[in-house]
């Protein structure tokens, strides 16, 4: 999910626009949980789980590059064995 550091920071940007410190921090804290929210009902990933998703993808484009060579070579096989017979 996305990392604590970077809603407070987000909390801490925002709360210096507010002078009373009280306020400030009733302000940081409703934000924080808005932005919690926020980023709760969203459909994020982590760094490391889009990087395994896109090894996962790189290595399917390989093995369906490979598949579409073979098909195209056994097809190739089956248009010579069909004029063969011809």
């Amino acid at each position: 999910m996305i990392n604590d550091n970077l809603i407070r920071s987000l909390g801490d940007q925002l709360g210096r626009f507010i002078g009373d410190s009280a306020a400030r921090e009733d302000m940081q804290k409703s934000l924080n949980t808005i932005v919690q929210g926020v980023f709760a009902r969203l459909d994020l990933v982590t760094r490391e789980q889009f990087d395994a998703q896109l090894e996962t993808l790189e290595r399917t484009r390989e093995q369906l590059a490979r598949l579409e060579d073979e098909l195209a070579r056994l097809q190739e096989q089956l248009a010579e064995l069909e004029r063969a017979r011809e």
